[in-house]
């Protein structure tokens, strides 16, 4: 079993408030809001922009091509994020981010009141909204090593995941809301202030524990081939990549892809049983979070990793044999938390690991990962259409939990991961 690291006698109450130590520090607070307020403009964002492409287009097919244009910017500009991250302040950068967003938000938001959208808008408002996500998780993630000190990043890095868990599950359902109460147009303003409020609280940032830069000679490529290349050859970082790699082309893509497939065909239900299938893994994402900031307090984080995608793997698998879609909601609650958990480790690892001058373009292999889900969603929707839904959630289930398990039993920097040791610098 993983080891405590906090002393066995610690009293109980305590023990629950350290799962919050994070917030003890004023700006992890005030990054923290931030965090909510990005990933709930995101994701109502999100939401949203799928209700205008289908209004606008009528077409799924061009519903699908304008959504999968977030993955292009998500792939090539990644690593220029974090060199962005490792070489410029990253309050600043941050901000920037933000201001890119407000400024498409609006325009959108002042062409649907103008009815003046074109399908060529859509295009270049996901394109150009893709450019800001990117940047935005490479700087978030960096800047929570500026607020908080080294031994509480596990912790901090839990509780973002608890906002971004809590905001995938109202922030659709806000923007269903905000559609029919005050239309699309005044919806996309309202996320444009939302992300104006994140600039504002990125600027105001103090960062105490930031790293002083050392000056720098290489050129802006040789660093990036740096960044690349500490990935591939460092133990660690290169098991954390190809283990991010699992639940992101193998597993999500069940909750992203699947979820209406097995509503309509498996449960034969509606939109109300497919709202029940989201909103379980939507509140197992909010329970795995907070059950992510009591496990990163455990030493073996390797093994941490490992089981939490076997956990992740088996709920799945517990939800393509359910016969009943109460039976089913459960076991997605119980992937939505393993799938959080698997997440805050991951992203933990994969950042402490990194010197801290390399950092950012460490850290800015995290958004590649989502391009991997709309490939695993591609791979996912053929495999329905082939074998079914529910066979195709149990074949790569076990592909993932039988991967995960090869890599446990040939990786001695797996099985040898510390927390401790990362908190010291390894």
């Amino acid at each position: 079993m993983p080891r405590n690291i906090l002393p066995t006698s610690e009293p109980l109450l305590s023990r629950f408030a350290s799962i919050y130590t994070a917030l003890r520090h004023r700006d992890f607070r005030r990054l923290w809001v931030g965090t909510f307020c990005s990933t709930g403009g995101q994701w109502i964002q999100q939401a949203t922009l799928g209700w205008v492409v289908y209004d606008v287009t009528g077409s799924g097919s061009l519903l699908g091509a304008v959504l999968a244009m977030r993955a292009i910017p998500m792939l090539l500009l990644a690593p220029v994020s974090g060199l962005v991250a490792d070489r410029f302040d990253r309050r600043h950068a941050l901000a920037a981010s933000q201001l890119l967003m407000v400024a498409i938000s609006f325009a959108l938001a002042a062409a649907l009141a103008l009815e003046r959208v074109e399908v060529w808008h859509l295009f270049a408002f996901t394109l150009l909204a893709g450019v800001g996500v990117v940047f935005d998780r490479t700087l978030r993630n960096t800047l929570v090593f500026s607020v908080v000190p080294r031994a509480d990043i596990a912790n901090a890095v839990a509780l973002n995941s608890i906002a971004f868990s809590v905001m995938r599950t109202v922030g659709p359902a806000a923007a269903g809301f905000l559609i029919a109460w005050v239309g699309p147009a005044l919806n996309f303003a309202l996320q444009g202030l939302l992300y104006l409020a994140v600039a504002a609280i990125a600027i105001a940032l103090n960062t105490p524990y930031e790293p002083a830069r050392r000056a720098r000679h290489n050129t802006a490529w040789a660093d990036m081939k740096e960044g690349l290349h500490f990935a591939a050859t460092d133990p660690v970082a290169r098991m954390m990549v190809l283990l991010g790699l699992l639940p992101s082309f193998l597993l999500i893509p069940s909750f992203s892809a699947l979820m209406p497939v097995f509503a309509v065909e498996v449960f034969a239900t509606g939109p109300e049983g497919l709202g029940l299938l989201l909103s379980a893994v939507g509140v197992g994402g909010v329970l795995g979070g907070v059950a992510a900031a009591w496990v990163v307090r455990f030493d073996r984080a390797g093994l941490t990793q490992a089981l939490a995608i076997l956990a992740f793997a088996v709920s799945l698998i517990g939800f393509a044999l359910s016969t009943h879609i109460i039976v089913a909601a459960v076991f997605l609650i119980a992937a939505g938390m393993a799938e959080m958990v698997n997440m805050a480790s991951h992203h933990t690892i994969l950042q402490m690991c990194a010197p801290p001058e390399m950092r950012g373009r460490i850290a800015s292999v995290l958004p590649m990962f989502q391009a991997f889900i709309a490939l695993g969603s591609l791979t996912a929707g053929i495999g329905a259409d082939l074998i079914g839904a529910p066979a195709i959630v149990i074949v790569t289930a076990l592909a993932a939990a039988g991967m995960a398990g090869i890599a446990w039993m040939r990786s001695t920097a797996l099985r040898n991961l510390r927390l401790s040791k990362l908190v010291a610098g390894r």
